[in-house]
């Protein structure tokens, strides 16, 4: 019932998000055939368009999440979903699981745009791209340490997914906070108001955290090592800090935001 649930929260985004994906995909092929017939005009404006699509393909999907949550669990379609065969924590995780796989797209999606158009750019003005990608290589052929490089990889995946992570769960804690009896009064605006309350408060805990437990691990081209704090030096020294206790916060915080979701869906929540 659970990979149902996944399914099902798929399809109901696919539509929306789909067709910007085909619409990015169209103007590519618009920028390859203005390329090949030197259509300056054409270029120009598929670029443009196709850079749009990839900050409207993070807006749109950032909307939808929420809608989508809103919508499925507290609105209209609230007392068919909490008659499934399913418990509160698996309705959770099916929303949680759908709405990082769409966010990251997104973000994957706008990244591969701006990549794809700065190469693009390169060769219409006539640059030598495979001479800037050249040195690209000969700079990561420079670290001694290919270890290093797979351990920063390594390092800013699990960045972005705890902070995808991190976000959703504020959003959704949010979202069901704002339908409980008490926060109802508050009106429409009720959801923006807990957001905003959620986030000030994690950021200040994140930051006092970070001021008085100043854990780092420190990038160097042949190790990486963790340091309790960043001396002034280690930019001189080749070494690039790497700041880990907002992470380290946003971990059990996150699953703790979760947790009391789910409680708050199972007894408090009230369905329109």
């Amino acid at each position: 019932m659970f990979g149902k649930l996944i399914k099902n929260e798929f399809k109901s985004n696919l539509h929306t998000l789909g067709m910007i994906y085909i619409s990015a995909v169209v103007l590519a092929g618009f920028m390859a055939l203005a390329y090949i017939f030197k259509i300056n005009w054409i270029s120009a404006l598929a670029t443009a368009l196709l850079m749009a699509s990839a900050g409207i393909a993070i807006v749109v999907t950032f909307l939808l999440v929420i809608v989508n949550f809103q919508k499925s669990l507290y609105g209209n379609q609230g007392y068919l979903s909490f008659t499934l065969p399913v418990t509160s924590g698996q309705l959770l995780a099916s929303k949680v699981v759908v709405a990082f796989c769409w966010m990251l797209l997104s973000f994957v999606f706008a990244g591969i745009v701006f990549v794809g158009v700065y190469l693009y750019a390169s060769a219409m003005v006539g640059d030598d791209v495979r001479a800037a990608l050249s040195m690209l290589k000969l700079f990561s052929d420079a670290i001694p340490d290919k270890k290093v490089v797979v351990g920063a990889i390594i390092l800013l995946i699990v960045y972005v997914f705890t902070w995808l992570l991190f976000l959703i769960a504020e959003l959704f804690f949010a979202i069901t906070l704002s339908n409980t009896r008490a926060m109802q009064k508050l009106g429409g605006f009720s959801i923006i108001i807990m957001f905003f309350v959620v986030f000030v408060v994690t950021t200040i805990v994140s930051t006092l955290l970070t001021k008085n437990v100043p854990l780092s691990l420190v990038i160097s081209p042949t190790s990486i090592d963790l340091a309790t704090g960043v001396s002034m030096n280690m930019e001189a020294e080749n070494l690039i800090p790497v700041g880990i206790t907002g992470l380290l916060f946003k971990i059990p915080a996150g699953a703790l935001l979760f947790i009391v979701t789910t409680i708050l869906m199972n007894t408090k929540v009230n369905i329109k």
